[in-house]
């Protein structure tokens, strides 16, 4: 089975835009998306953010694929601060696996590409777990929660970059120490899951969003969040 991997790029200049362009030809059903930026809005400005946000979106609209497995990530230099950091994941980090290149290869364009093309054959595995709680766990994982509406630990742990720095071994720890936290909110015998407000949510029908990959919503971010959970789709991603 094809499963295409959206690969975003924020904030490129016009020469990594192009160089960055080659992984389609060296990575098997690989789709790029990078947007070249004028100077001066490089980077993670909120110029390039946006851009990067709009043309995911327009490129996710034109697919006749969005009912099939696909992986998901966002890529940039490391942020300058906080701040950046908060602009990039607030665009693309519920829906995304956001990965960052190492500063001392900027204005270093193939090197930049190296990088990124062994750290995606890396990043595969990582995606499995992840879709594993999201698409084979659905029914009692946190992974599918809606994030704004349940309020718990966990999910104020899963708004923020969760994953970030862990390998294999500890993606795979903290997926299972947060669901089986989540088991504990469920009473016996009951499907329902309580949050901290006593308000309780049960896990979707098969056929309906968990079960079921569902990308509505007009604008990019609610799109997005409609087609993907950290990196992997609803509907799961093949052995």
């Amino acid at each position: 089975m094809t499963t295409l991997h959206y690969l975003v790029f924020v904030g490129a200049t016009p020469s990594l835009s192009t160089e960055l362009l080659k992984l389609t030809k060296r990575i098997q059903d690989m789709v790029v998306i990078a947007p070249a930026m004028p100077k001066g809005r490089r980077g993670l400005s909120s110029h390039a953010i946006e851009a990067s946000l709009k043309a995911t979106f327009e490129k996710l609209q034109q697919s006749n694929s969005n009912s099939e497995p696909a992986r998901f990530s966002v890529w940039s230099y490391n942020p300058l601060d906080q701040h950046e950091l908060e602009l990039l994941w607030g665009a693309f980090g519920r829906a995304s696996w956001v990965e960052f290149v190492p500063e001392n290869l900027k204005d270093k364009d193939s090197q930049t590409r190296n990088h990124i093309e062994k750290r995606v054959n890396e990043i595969k595995s990582l995606l499995h777990e992840v879709s594993s709680a999201v698409f084979a766990s659905r029914k009692t994982s946190p992974f599918t929660l809606p994030l704004e509406n349940f309020e718990s630990p966990i999910t104020a742990v899963l708004k923020k970059m969760w994953y970030r720095g862990l390998a294999l071994a500890e993606v795979k720890r903290e997926i299972q120490r947060h669901t089986v936290q989540h088991k504990q909110r469920r009473s016996e015998g009951q499907v329902s899951f309580e949050d901290d407000r006593h308000l309780l949510f049960s896990p979707a029908k098969d056929t309906e969003c968990h079960g079921k990959v569902h990308p509505t919503g007009s604008t990019p971010i609610s799109f997005l969040g409609g087609r993907f959970q950290f990196g992997v789709t609803f509907c799961g991603l093949p052995l």
